[in-house]
């Protein structure tokens, strides 16, 4: 792996995923090194997805905090390199407003960091974390093989919203996700307000129970299923940005049960509860 990922990183998130034994890459001088010993994955292995990453579950102890049922934190981004991401975009909004161009539109709602030119954020974050993390947590509970879709996005809240800083509500109503899994990452700036609120997983008797919240901090991210609900609570000083990045299982999930469904847990209920009872979307109730 090229050491200059280490420095977008926070030093925690580091150790745990290099400190994999994927990555300790072995001696060609040592005595017990073959021609067919793994080598350390590159960082072009991980961005492409060719290489499936594998972390040591020894090492998640001390880097996972579980805040709620299936709801996790952790340091990932360091705080330098949020900011320059931030910065960055942000730069590209008053190109923007300058410029006649495609990106005319950008600051209006939140921003793709792959029209934006920030692909390889989205792919590191997603084959390097969202991926194998996943696999572990939630692949049993949430009945998928592995992740193999991603979209990612910089949304921003402020307490005096404008498209000419990129941050466009105050808040987010309670809500799901369209995905498997969501990753969350705090991206700054000071602000008051804000927090992430969480319900029990949709489809559950425990569903509009509320379990908690958590104020966002920057670097640090919040793993969770898409179904879980959530939302941000309004932003009453300054402006709030989170990078959102929405995982996929096309292959496994999706490609043998309705999204509505899974979503609400019709085949967990059977649809005879009243919870799994005409509430799926693509019936032909609604088409």
């Amino acid at each position: 792996m090229d050491p200059c990922v280490v420095c977008y990183s926070n030093v925690r998130a580091s150790r745990t995923i290099f400190g994999s034994k994927q990555f300790r890459k072995r001696s060609s001088s040592s005595s017990t090194s073959t021609s067919s010993s793994p080598s350390c994955p590159t960082i072009k292995d991980v961005l492409s997805g060719r290489v499936k990453v594998e972390l040591d579950l020894a090492l998640l102890e001390d880097w996972l905090d579980e805040e709620f049922f299936d709801v996790y934190s952790f340091p990932i981004l360091s705080e330098s390199f949020c900011m320059k991401l931030k910065d960055a975009l942000k730069h590209i909004i008053d190109q923007s407003k300058m410029d006649e161009t495609h990106l005319e539109d950008f600051g209006k709602r939140p921003i793709d960091l792959d029209s934006a030119g920030f692909s390889w954020v989205n792919n590191l974050l997603f084959h390097l974390v969202m991926r194998p993390l996943s696999r572990q947590l939630f692949g049993t509970t949430e009945g998928f093989d592995d992740l193999d879709w991603r979209q990612g996005y910089i949304a921003g809240y402020s307490s005096q919203p404008s498209e000419n800083k990129g941050a466009q509500r105050h808040r987010l109503v309670p809500h799901t996700d369209d995905s498997e899994v969501t990753l969350n990452v705090g991206m700054g700036d000071d602000f008051e307000g804000g927090d992430l609120s969480f319900w029990n997983l949709r489809g559950t008797q425990e569903e509009g129970n509320h379990v908690g919240e958590f104020h966002p901090r920057i670097g640090h991210a919040m793993l969770h299923s898409g179904r879980h609900l959530h939302e941000v609570k309004e932003v009453t000083k300054g402006d709030r940005y989170a990078m959102i990045i929405w995982a996929r299982s096309w292959g496994s999930l999706r490609n043998t049960t309705c999204p509505c469904c899974w979503m609400t847990r019709r085949q967990e209920n059977g649809g005879r509860s009243q919870l799994g009872k005409h509430r799926c979307i693509s019936s032909r109730q609604w088409n």
